[in-house]
């Protein structure tokens, strides 16, 4: 019974191996499709990191297998090592390296991810504020909160320059350095879960090595000495993973010093070689901030320092220019770091717009803003209520069905709340055009997303 105990497990273990080569690891919405019966499908982007780390998932068990069996047909058990070891290899690899390089190295698809992330807290921030005002009719659907900080961070700037930094005060900036960010637990796929759980179960029902039908007699030896071998190299792989953020985080300290100094040159030298360590750091606003003030400073009239002085120009008031320099610095031809942060000026701009009841210039901006990035689900979310106010209900089928494909997207148990509303203000409008047929599916959608 233990034996066929063990081969079942090897077995399960086997496929959710084989079943995680297949399957996504990792995949955040970028885009959508429109399908052919009408309705919208969201185009997914996945980091080159998955499809490294499933090369290598498959070169060690595969150099387990002929190792082991070159080894037993020596005479010597050794089939059973190699897999243990191969196991434990992987396991170690999946879930601990390839969320921090995913995050730490992936830059334009972590921070794509963490801002996403960041508009799904933004609006289930809204969501909860506005039951405060049910009582009052339709009070809910007047605006559209600024809840997004104007400052977005993908990953914490470091504030560490020294192991010696690394405390339990810390754990959160430190998990996210790791790579376990709320993007990445937003958006992680049944693929790595499998991988994740086939390599430990293909190492747990390897412990015991049987020869013969009795077990090996130093298997016992060998389960235990695995287990500081393992500590000992999950140890050694976390160091190997902060030592890069180490070492942003000194460069970031020393570009502080050059800056104080009146050393700009030197400063921005000390920010790209923090960006070469950790490139995420390139997304954060205050980066690429930073960068545009030292180039203006030096007298370069750079893409970052001109978005320097589209949100000076926010920032004054003069929002009619600022909106007309971050939708020049929206070209694809822009730096990424760059292009993100004007998409996120103006959304805000246009927000502002909405809110402040200059409805089809609000409408016309949104429209263009989710053009450029279908996924974006606040502007989305703005659309619709613009929609609703301009009484466009084509328009608001389209954006609400496109809406709720990228965000079936999200693992978020609150997206169903944001749905049941969506689904809600569709029925309103339905009401008022008398489409007593659509009605009562939008309500049906509303009570159970």
């Amino acid at each position: 019974m233990p034996l066929l105990l063990l081969m079942i497990s090897r077995l399960v273990a086997a496929g959710l191996l084989l079943l995680s080569l297949v399957l996504p690891w990792l995949r955040v919405p970028v885009s959508v499709l429109e399908k052919a019966n009408g309705g919208y499908s969201a185009i997914y982007r996945e980091p080159v990191s998955t499809a490294v780390f499933k090369v290598f998932v498959l070169g060690v068990f595969l150099a387990a297998g002929c190792i082991g069996f070159q080894r037993r047909r020596a005479g010597s058990p050794g089939l059973a090592v190699a897999m243990r070891v191969g196991a434990c290899l992987v396991l170690v690899a999946l879930g601990i390296a390839y969320p921090a390089l995913t995050i730490q190295r992936c830059a334009a698809f972590s921070a794509h991810a963490e801002w996403l992330q960041a508009q799904n807290a933004s609006l289930i921030s809204e969501a909860v504020t506005a039951q405060e005002y049910d009582y009052q009719s339709g009070e809910p659907l007047l605006d559209v909160a600024q809840v997004i900080p104007a400052s977005f961070a993908a990953l914490p700037v470091p504030s560490v320059t020294s192991f010696w930094d690394v405390h339990l005060s810390k754990l959160d900036p430190v998990l996210m350095w790791l790579g376990l960010s709320p993007g990445f637990c937003q958006f992680a796929s049944l693929g790595w879960f499998c991988a994740i759980f086939g390599s430990f179960l293909l190492a747990v029902s390897f412990l015991r090595i049987q020869e013969k039908g009795g077990a090996h007699p130093k298997s016992p030896k060998a389960a235990y000495s695995i287990v500081p071998l393992f500590m000992a190299g999950t140890f050694l792989l976390y160091l190997l993973i902060m030592a890069p953020v180490i070492m942003a985080g000194r460069e970031l300290a020393e570009a502080r010093t050059a800056v104080a100094n009146g050393s700009f040159s030197e400063s921005l030298h000390h920010l790209d070689l923090a960006e070469a360590w950790v490139p995420i750091l390139a997304y954060n606003t205050d980066e690429v901030y930073q960068r545009g003030w030292l180039d203006r400073k030096l007298g370069v009239n750079s893409f970052a320092a001109q978005l320097v002085s589209a949100i000076r120009e926010e920032e004054e008031g003069f929002n009619a220019r600022a909106t007309r320099h971050y939708a020049e610095l929206l070209d694809p031809d822009r730096p990424g770091p760059v292009r993100d942060e004007a998409f996120r000026g103006a959304m805000r701009l246009a927000i502002n717009d909405f809110n402040a009841g200059l409805l089809d210039r609000a409408t016309t901006e949104l429209a263009q803003l989710t053009s450029i990035d279908p996924s974006s689900i606040k502007a989305s979310y703005a659309l619709q209520l613009a929609d609703l106010r301009g009484s466009h209900k084509d328009r608001l089928e389209c954006d609400l069905a496109k809406f709720e494909a990228v965000y079936k997207c999200f693992e978020s148990l609150e997206k169903s709340a944001l749905l049941a509303s969506a689904h809600r203000r569709m029925a309103e409008l339905d009401y008022d055009f008398r489409d007593t047929a659509n009605v009562g599916d939008e309500m049906r959608a509303a009570i159970k997303p």
